[in-house]
């Protein structure tokens, strides 16, 4: 059986396209996924566990933000300074409030990155 060259040909530039379209904004690369990772893993090991302020933890070298959502019923997590994009994560999704003096002492610190920092801003506590 003779393969026509379009069968082959076909799938090879299909792979390629689809290799193309991955990189994009690199939301699939191999430092996206180990960043989401460890927000999955951080959520999942302290489900159920509300936190009444913000509290800082550091996992495998990357310090996280959790604070409770606004109405105290969950508690999410921010990834303060991720190093491949998207460059702000959180888990899980929902709305929260900080303290401006909080952000504050962040920022001077150098703790947050300038998009994690701008993305936090909307949501001090007045």
């Amino acid at each position: 059986m003779k393969l026509n060259a379009r069968w082959i040909l076909i799938p090879t530039i299909l792979l390629s396209l689809s290799a193309c379209s991955d990189k994009g904004d690199e939301r699939e690369s191999a430092g996206d996924k180990r960043e989401w990772s460890i927000l999955q893993g951080i959520e999942f090991e302290s489900r159920g566990s509300i936190p009444s302020a913000p509290e800082l933890r550091v996992v495998e070298g990357y310090e996280l933000l959790s604070v409770p959502n606004i109405d105290g019923s969950k508690r999410i997590w921010i990834m303060l300074r991720p190093k491949s994009p998207p460059y702000y994560k959180q888990l899980p999704d929902g709305n929260f409030m900080i303290p401006s003096s909080l952000l504050s002492d962040l920022a001077s610190g150098h703790k947050i990155s300038s998009t994690v920092e701008q993305a936090l801003r909307s949501h001090v506590a007045n």
